[in-house]
């Protein structure tokens, strides 16, 4: 790995970024939550409001994952924290994704 880019990812301000840029993109998707709820799924843009969230929720595990990863290299060095709220919101992502793709948001 270049030494500059190491050193990027070394910083604790790196994976502090990532990870509220994450709970932002998170808060964000939630709002977004209602497009494939009850209503969201019987109305004519069912299929585009579906990838609009999808889009979302693809964006914020991306930053998640990023966040998690950027800390657990960090971890490996100078033996910080585990990064909980980032392995906590791929999780939440991921079960959302899940719950998406079995229809059960739509109830």
């Amino acid at each position: 790995m270049n030494s500059e880019l190491k050193k990027f990812i070394q910083k604790p301000a790196t994976g502090s970024g990532l990870t509220v840029a994450a709970g932002i993109s998170f808060f964000f998707n939630l709002m977004c939550l209602p497009l494939v709820g009850r209503a969201g799924s019987h109305s004519p843009n069912a299929d585009k409001n579906q990838l609009a969230f999808l889009g979302v929720l693809g964006l914020t595990f991306l930053l998640a994952a990023l966040a998690t990863w950027v800390k657990m290299l960090r971890r490996k060095d100078d033996k910080s924290p585990l990064p909980l709220w980032s392995l906590a919101l791929c999780a939440v992502c991921a079960i959302i994704f899940v719950l998406q793709l079995t229809g059960l948001l739509a109830v």
